[in-house]
């Protein structure tokens, strides 16, 4: 049975001079400043150097949903026994972005590349966890319906050290 209880996210915005934002995520306080950089920023008509440089909304909607990713993804890992912290596992992110007919940049795909590094016993395991883990990730499968989420698995057989807990 699922949980009826709905939660929030609170976040307070403020558009700064264009094409600044600031976001204050209100559980921790966090501030977070968005811009337009490089091509995204030309896109909108801004000339390179003309504006201070921040991460866009769609550079922080790709980490978000990749951080969420291999952690769902370490959370599969840890329950089958694998080991999946610090560089034993890591993760490349691309975002492929395309321009709609409005001329609207639109996040379209999220590439997760994963390598992990484990006992070779872990490798059938590990993909099998790679295959499933999407769906029970919270931000991927808040925007699964409008940008595809692929991921990929590099698996690095190494023997394991001496008293590592598995």
């Amino acid at each position: 049975m699922a949980d009826d209880q709905v939660h929030e996210v609170r976040v307070h915005l403020t558009r700064e001079q264009a094409p600044i934002r600031k976001a204050v995520l209100e559980m921790t306080g966090t501030d977070v400043t968005f811009g337009v950089p490089g091509w995204q920023g030309e896109h909108y008509g801004f000339e390179p150097g003309a504006v201070p440089e921040y991460p866009g909304t769609l550079d922080y909607l790709v980490a978000s949903v990749a951080g969420c990713l291999i952690g769902t993804f370490g959370g599969t890992l840890k329950a089958r026994g694998i080991t999946a912290t610090g560089d034993d596992l890591v993760a490349d992110a691309i975002g492929e972005v395309g321009v709609d007919d409005d001329n609207v940049l639109r996040l379209r795909r999220i590439i997760v590349r994963y390598t992990l590094k484990a006992a070779p016993e872990h490798h059938e395991a590990a993909e099998r966890c790679n295959q499933i883990h999407a769906h029970h990730c919270p931000n991927a499968r808040s925007v699964a319906a409008a940008i595809d989420i692929v991921t990929e698995l590099d698996f690095v057989p190494v023997e394991e050290k001496a008293g590592a807990p598995a």
